[in-house]
């Protein structure tokens, strides 16, 4: 709002209140035009993204990536024109985006500005991307398994802390989007190493459980949904091949765990309306149907 404001009463030399016959539209000079792209900053700003997808423009782009494309073509046209309101403009957009190192460095411009009130807000929005990129971007010793799952996991306490510190913002939806982005990692280092001691299959199960039940509210619960199902169905075929449908080693009963706790999630899945994931648990399930008639033809 800051931002519209200062732009509404910016006006560049030369640029007269009246409009003459030869005069440019409005809305090609350049206080207006960037008018029009800081309000799609402003307009979206306090959006939970953890919750809903982000917002998209006109041409279905994502609203802050536009915003950037156009910002940075308006610097083009109008070098140092502006520049504290672009600068703080590109490090919201930035930091929406998760982009931390970017956002400073455009926060620490916008602090050069004349304007109090901008300084103000780029020297929050400073301290804040130096913290969520100290925090979500923190080392992680990947020498071994075992250090990367406990790096891992402090990085999730972490990012957890840092979200119980932004409550009551809207920047606690960043905090929650990226912890959910560290779990879903972590999920899927376990899914890679469940065959390799100490860790196992059902490490991985736990993590994705762990995942559903700590992001209900999450935009990208679904996903979480899938990757369960397809762990499952994994685990089916790998049962169809250590042991043979056709053999006395097969049982149904076990294979078929396998297979209805797969198309337990893959329907949770497909009956979210409104989600596109919809649409690839059906097909999913369809793979799956297949692959047990097929696998129940053989074993009968």
């Amino acid at each position: 709002m800051i931002l519209a404001i200062a732009l509404a009463s910016a006006r560049c030399p030369g640029q007269s209140l009246g409009k003459g016959r030869d005069q440019a539209p409005s809305y090609t000079q350049p206080a207006e035009n960037l008018l029009i792209i800081v309000a799609d900053i402003q307009r979206h700003l306090d959006d939970d993204i953890y919750r809903f997808p982000y917002a998209v423009d006109v041409t279905g782009k994502n609203v802050f990536r536009a915003a950037l494309v156009r910002l940075a073509n308006y610097e083009t046209l109008y070098p140092g024109r502006l520049s504290d309101i672009v600068a703080l403009a590109k490090a919201q957009a930035f930091e929406k985006l998760s982009g931390y190192n970017e956002a400073a460095r455009n926060y620490d411009l916008a602090r050069k500005s004349p304007d109090e009130a901008i300084r103000k807000i780029a020297g929050e929005g400073l301290e804040r991307a130096r913290k969520f990129d100290r925090v979500v971007n923190q080392p992680v010793d990947m020498a071994v398994p075992r250090t990367y799952e406990r790096d891992m996991k402090q990085k999730i306490g972490d990012i957890d802390q840092l979200a119980n510190e932004y409550k009551g913002t809207p920047h606690r939806a960043l905090a929650l989007l990226e912890r959910e982005r560290a779990q879903t990692t972590l999920a899927k280092f376990y899914l890679m190493f469940r065959f390799m001691q100490p860790f196992n299959t059902n490490d991985a199960i736990a993590q994705i459980k762990r995942n559903i039940d700590q992001n209900s509210n999450s935009k990208n619960l679904y996903l979480h949904h899938l990757l369960l199902g397809d762990l499952q169905f994994e685990l089916a075929r790998e049962y169809a091949i250590l042991n043979d449908p056709e053999g006395m080693n097969f049982q149904r009963k076990a294979f078929d765990g396998f297979a209805n706790s797969a198309r337990a999630q893959y329907h949770i899945v497909e009956q979210a309306d409104g989600f596109p994931e919809k649409l690839e648990g059906r097909a999913k399930i369809a793979a799956l149907e297949a692959f047990v008639e097929r696998i129940g033809d053989r074993a009968r």
